[in-house]
């Protein structure tokens, strides 16, 4: 008896010996959440896409149908900017998951190794003692009752050693999973990538169809006195809606200092200056800066501020379209109207010469260029005297 239970306990520490290693498992990634939500984003931005020539086939006179194909080139810009911002977005997430993946599959693979060193060590332990084989230790049993303790020992060990077999498959099953799904997130990056490039051509190929588009005031005019009346009442709307938000917002601290900077680096042409225009019958409230190739341009915070307002819904035709509006502190203001496409948020801090937009044709206009004013305590006035070069 005793040297049955001698074998049996040099069996058994062996397999005690062999502890399996902690299972690995490949993990929920929160990098995978995020490429669906960029998928979902992207696909949205697609739907808006493709609903902007519904605009055009349903305007009902020619005018509202020139206007909706202007707007629309202008929205299909900000749009196809963004899904590139998109796309650049998801370029990311792909490449920390498959980091990621990589890491988990190194952490698999060294499971594996771990618990094949303890399986051969458990096969050469067996090997190395004697009289160790089933046979042996039931013809050693000296009663029923030691035979029924060996087979209880036998068991265990024998279930030991197929849970170490199952983890080594369960494992391998792993690692195949993981390295499908880096292959997978490959195949998909470099998807994303050449989709990237095709929707930068496809941004050039919309400035360059606008590269000879400028602000036309001389149309402007024409269509400013040619409905009159109406246009008035537009741009009195308009005023009201700008008076409403400055006086609901409040300026911040002290004046940031400096000089105000153009808004458009590069473009210092004025096609409409502050005061009276169109024979008297409007008064613009501030600067129109244009120039060739100037749609998409960069619009720049004309000095250093916190975001107070933006504004990325509209009416074409009417107002200032998409348009920001930044706190400079001690009750001066910028506001940057028109915009193809908004880059910050309320509350942003951004620092002098940081971008905030891009140049567009957005609410009335009649080709792309940037509405600039500059405001004290609410109240517009002429910003050229603040400008520098």
């Amino acid at each position: 008896m005793k040297s049955l239970v001698k074998k049996l306990t040099a069996v058994c520490l062996c397999a005690g010996m062999l502890a399996v290693s902690a299972p690995r498992t490949l993990a929920a990634s929160s990098e995978e959440d995020a490429i669906a939500d960029l998928n979902e984003r992207y696909e949205q931005l697609e739907k808006e896409a493709e609903a902007l020539q519904e605009k055009i086939d349903n305007a009902q006179t020619e005018k509202a149908k020139q206007e909706a194909i202007k707007d629309k080139t202008t929205q299909e810009i900000s749009i196809i900017r963004d899904q590139i911002a998109v796309l650049e977005e998801k370029i990311v997430a792909l490449e920390t998951e498959i980091a990621n993946k990589e890491a988990e599959i190194d952490g698999l693979e060294e499971s594996i190794a771990e618990n094949y060193e303890l399986f051969k060590s458990r096969m050469r332990a067996m090997y190395m003692s004697e009289n160790t084989s089933v046979i042996s230790l039931v013809l050693g049993a000296d009663s029923f009752g030691d035979f029924l303790s060996s087979s209880e020992y036998l068991k265990r060990v024998a279930e030991h050693d197929q849970d170490l077999l199952d983890e080594l498959e369960r494992t391998l099953a792993n690692v195949e999973e993981a390295k499908a799904a880096v292959e997978a997130d490959r195949e998909e990056l470099s998807g994303t990538k050449a989709e990237v490039e095709d929707k930068k051509q496809q941004l050039d190929a919309k400035l360059n169809a606008t590269i000879s588009e400028i602000q036309n005031i001389s149309q402007m005019e024409q269509e400013f006195l040619a409905d009159l009346e109406a246009k008035q009442q537009e741009m009195k709307e308009a005023q009201e809606e700008i008076d409403r938000i400055y006086a609901s917002m409040e300026s911040s601290g002290e004046y940031v200092g400096g000089g105000f900077m153009y808004p458009v680096p590069g473009y210092t042409y004025i096609s409409s200056y502050y005061g009276w225009r169109f024979n008297g019958t409007d008064f613009h409230t501030g600067v129109d800066f244009t120039g060739s190739n100037v749609n998409g341009k960069s619009v720049v915070a004309s000095n250093s501020g916190t975001v107070s307002f933006t504004k990325s819904t509209y009416t074409p035709g009417v107002g200032y379209g998409k348009y920001i509006i930044v706190d400079h502190g001690g009750g001066y203001s910028t506001l940057y109207g028109h915009l193809s496409s908004i880059n910050v948020s309320v509350g942003d801090y951004v620092s002098k010469g940081e971008n905030i937009g891009n140049v567009g044709s957005t609410g009335w206009s009649t080709g792309p260029h940037l509405h600039f004013e500059i405001r004290i305590d609410g109240q517009h006035t002429n910003p050229l005297p603040y400008l520098q070069g």
